[in-house]
């Protein structure tokens, strides 16, 4: 089990950082190994208790909350870039996708791992399915997309995510989801890009 997770008590607040690039499936076993092994864990928590670090999927932050939830009342906050001010958050979707950091992995990503960068992210190799790519810039792909990508994680809506093949479990780009992508013919030596026009998820070639 390599998920890390560290409990900060600090004048009566509780904050649990969770790694932010482990395997949810470790993450979860280890919360639960982590809640069940004392019971002295919330003592003399006022609250809220803060969630930090990795990025959550909508239905990985319901269940950590409900997992914390078996063992106290206290309000369970979890930290989210959509919980950012007004004013940053229009910053953030004006910026321009074409200037950023960008990191470079030289191997397919595959089932079970997690990649989540402050820039822009290119892949030479697949995306397998059960692997998550997260950027805060965009995902380019130099091989087939199988599993889940999210670009512009903060809220950048001129993000977009480019591979050879766009079949994703999932697919987001800043707050919009695409849950499912139709079955396409062999476009070759093409590639495929996904973008947001008015509001909605696209994939052209």
């Amino acid at each position: 089990m390599n998920a890390e997770i560290l409990f900060t008590k600090r004048e009566n607040v509780l904050t649990i950082t969770i790694d932010k690039n482990a395997n949810y499936k470790d993450i979860k076993e280890k919360m639960r190994e982590i809640l069940d092994a004392s019971e002295e864990t919330f003592v003399d928590v006022e609250g809220p208790i803060i969630v930090e670090g990795r990025r959550l999927l909508d239905e990985e932050e319901k269940e950590i909350i409900a997992m914390i939830g078996e063992k106290t009342d206290i309000e369970v906050r979890v930290e989210r870039p959509k919980q950012m001010g007004l004013a940053s958050i229009n910053n953030i979707f004006n910026l321009d996708t074409t200037i950023t950091n960008t990191k470079v992995f030289t191997s397919t990503i595959r089932s079970g791992q997690r990649i989540d960068f402050e820039g822009s992210i290119v892949v030479l190799g697949d995306v397998n399915g059960g692997a998550e790519v997260i950027a805060e810039g965009n995902i380019i792909i130099l091989g087939n997309l199988r599993g889940f990508a999210h670009a512009g994680a903060k809220g950048n809506r001129s993000a977009f995510i480019a591979a050879n093949s766009i079949t994703p479990t999932q697919l987001r780009i800043a707050d919009i989801i695409l849950r499912s992508v139709e079955e396409k013919k062999d476009i070759g030596n093409s590639y495929e890009i996904a973008k947001l026009e008015m509001g909605t998820i696209i994939i052209e070639h």
